[in-house]
């Protein structure tokens, strides 16, 4: 699972508010995404620690009453897990070793910027490492706690045993050797549980995982239970791990079952999909992980194809589930029937994947034609009707200097969907992956050119999510997000895309893009939409803008109460003077001001004292924190203090039942706007009780 660190939580402690609000303009024009608050004295930072969750700390060595050593106290015995950098007016051995022992994860010269962006990005990395493991370290317990079930579920007589003793067995493997209870096993050692004859064979092998005991081995020999009754089986050791401590699995066989065959069988059925009768994804993963292999050996080139049906929900509404599935497996036959030697799994849902061994790429692009027309010809018939069927493919390619199956595999899934999204939406299209698409893939250079081609041929999305308002249900504001398609894979979301614009001087020309047709859009519904629109901060500079924005109002017949434009937090504080005259002059037009990501910086509400602010939405960890009581009322106190000061608030993120319904019943909040509610929509749509 990969963890996201998309804002930092930072907590500041230091002696100067000035030089900290400069500390926080320098990791936002760094790219850094922070919610920052500042502690000046030893009560601000008791209250921030335990009223907040925090990821990062940079601390002064005095901070008021306060010291980077009390810091560090107070951190400890509240138990916090916070990186800490200590911002030193002295930078030498002596003080990195003392601030090291104190608990530092790093120290940084307080006006050296760039070495503290480096300390910054390096306690990032770990802190996304660090939720990682602990992601896979709960995944681990359950994974265990699963396998525990099973075990003292299974028909087998399984047994851990660690240094030769038992430490647990599942109640078939107490039985089997006549014990009544598995305590009665411990400290048992494994050569009591085996005939004497065969004691010479079980510390051979018992040896011989001394020396690797990452291997399986297995003994047949005659078990011996509590009444001296002998047994033949075959005793099966393999590595494994018991309540997180490695240790030994024993397995034992009995010669009256062929548990051979019936693992085989069982292994077979857990590979196999029950509708088509194909293998299933992680059969296929692990052929896929084989063929990576066999590149990097040998040198060979397999192609990967991903293959979806089109529009099968139309075939499941007009057939009906079982019919739709008829279909399937239908297409499932035909491909089994195509491929020769390739190898075919239903990868998900109505997707299938296919591994062949090729010679070039065109051998390749010729399969998947030959595949598609093959499945648009196949019309299969159901219940007495005709299906007409169709199938988008992409296909990537296992070569020689591949490194991961998955990643391979994600290549294909990409231009499969990107062969869905041709042809007017409607699929059928064969979708090859080129390797020089990779180079630089994701560089400025290949953004900066995306965002030209965009601009020449109007290429941007526009999406509209709607902001469910607590007081009027009839209201209708949408707010406006641009995105830029790519030629492979999903769309660059602005974040990505608009600091290249901002360097290549085309922020302003994106931002006129999405004015223009976002007004276009609303212009179609007559008064009823209100836009909340985004501006970058790189636009605010350029001449002539909130004429360009009049004139284009005036030409989509929109009153400017139907404009609400937006800037983050960030832009504002950056461009302080040029946002505060360009929202003056909107405001004169009836246009309104929103600030977004509000409550990142230290001191957010000064913002109020020098631009007309209408209203906020908050930045986004706050409703991710709701479930924590502190962060809760701390919240709850920032919302009614934009509310006093006369303004409307906007919390979105909202992903949750349980996040809605505490919003809900917290006050001061006008509007809710998330996933849950509803996700961002490629075109305006007007509620019915609106159009009523």
């Amino acid at each position: 699972m990969n963890y996201a660190l998309d804002t930092l939580r930072l907590l500041i402690a230091h002696d100067s508010q000035d030089d900290a609000e400069q500390l926080m303009n320098a990791l936002r024009n760094a790219g850094r995404a922070t919610r920052a608050e500042l502690a000046l004295g030893e009560d601000d930072l008791v209250q921030a620690l335990k009223g907040g969750a925090w990821e990062l700390m940079l601390c002064r060595p005095k901070f008021g009453d306060g010291s980077f050593e009390s810091a560090m106290a107070h951190i400890n015995r509240l138990g916090k897990a916070l990186p800490v950098i200590l911002l030193s007016d002295d930078y030498n051995a002596t003080v990195v070793r003392d601030a090291y022992a104190a608990g530092a994860r790093a120290v940084a010269p307080k006006d050296d910027r760039d070495m503290l962006m480096l300390c910054v990005d390096r306690l990032m990395e770990f802190l996304r490492l660090r939720k990682e493991l602990q992601h896979s370290e709960i995944a681990r317990h359950e994974a265990e706690k699963r396998l525990a079930q099973l075990m003292d579920q299974s028909r087998d007589a399984i047994a851990y045993v660690l240094d030769g003793m038992h430490i647990h067995a599942n109640d078939n493997y107490v039985r089997r050797f006549g014990y009544q209870r598995a305590e009665d096993l411990a400290g048992v050692p494994i050569m009591d549980m085996v005939s004497a004859s065969d004691h010479g064979g079980l510390k051979q092998l018992l040896r011989n995982r001394a020396q690797d005991e990452s291997q399986t081995h297995e003994l047949q020999c005659r078990g011996v239970d509590t009444a001296g009754n002998e047994f033949a089986a075959t005793f099966v050791f393999a590595p494994s791990t018991y309540d997180g401590e490695a240790c030994t699995q024993i397995v034992i066989r009995t010669a009256d079952v062929d548990e051979s065959a019936l693992q085989e069988r069982l292994h077979e059925i857990s590979q196999t999909d029950h509708v088509t009768g194909l293998y299933n994804r992680p059969w296929f993963m692990e052929q896929l992980d084989q063929a990576v292999g066999e590149a990097v050996r040998n040198g060979l080139l397999t192609a990967v194809l991903y293959l979806r049906l089109d529009h099968y929900d139309q075939h499941q509404s007009a057939l009906g589930v079982d019919g739709a599935d008829q279909v399937l497996k239908r297409v499932a036959d035909w491909l089994r029937s195509e491929i020769g030697d390739g190898r075919l799994a239903r990868a998900d849902g109505v997707d299938f994947a296919v591994l062949k061994r090729i010679n070039d790429i065109d051998e390749a692009t010729q399969l998947a034609e030959r595949l598609r027309t093959g499945i648009e010809t196949l019309m299969p018939e159901v219940g007495g009707r005709t299906a007409h069927v169709t199938a988008s493919i992409g296909v990537a390619f296992v070569r020689e200097d591949a490194r991961s199956s998955q990643d391979i595999l994600t290549k294909a899934l990409k231009c499969c969907n990107q062969a869905q999204r041709e042809n007017n939406e409607q699929g059928n299209v064969a979708k090859i992956h080129d390797p020089m698409d990779d180079v630089a893939a994701g560089s400025s250079e290949a953004i900066a050119l995306s965002i030209r081609q965009a601009l020449e041929k109007g290429a941007f999305r526009l999406r509209y999510q709607p902001l469910m308002s607590l007081e009027d249900q009839d209201e209708q504001v949408f707010e406006v997000f641009v995105h830029m398609p790519q030629k492979q894979g999903d769309d660059l979301a602005a974040a990505s895309f608009m600091p290249v614009a901002a360097d290549q001087g085309l922020a302003g020309k994106v931002d006129r893009w999405v004015v223009l047709n976002a007004m276009r859009a609303a212009a179609a519904h007559g008064g009823r939409i209100t836009l909340l629109v985004n501006l970058s901060g790189y636009s605010l500079s350029e001449p002539g803008l909130t004429d360009w924005l009049t004139k284009a109002m005036r030409a989509a017949r929109l009153e400017g109460r139907q404009i609400i434009f937006q800037l983050s937090e960030g832009d504002a504080v950056n461009h302080l003077k040029q946002a505060a005259g360009f929202a003056a002059t909107m405001a004169e037009q009836g246009c309104g001001l929103s600030i977004s990501r509000f409550g990142g910086a230290l001191d957010p509400f000064k913002l109020f004292e020098h631009i007309p602010v209408t209203m906020v939405k908050f930045e986004g960890s706050f409703t991710q924190e709701l479930g924590k009581p502190e962060s809760r009322e701390r919240f709850a106190r920032m919302i009614q203090q934009v509310k006093d000061s006369g303004r409307r608030t906007v919390v979105g993120f909202v992903e949750s039942a349980a996040q809605m319904q505490t919003l809900w019943t917290l006050g001061g909040v006008d509007y809710l706007q998330g996933y849950y509610l509803q996700a961002p929509m490629d075109r305006l749509e007007v509620t019915e009780a609106t159009e009523g």
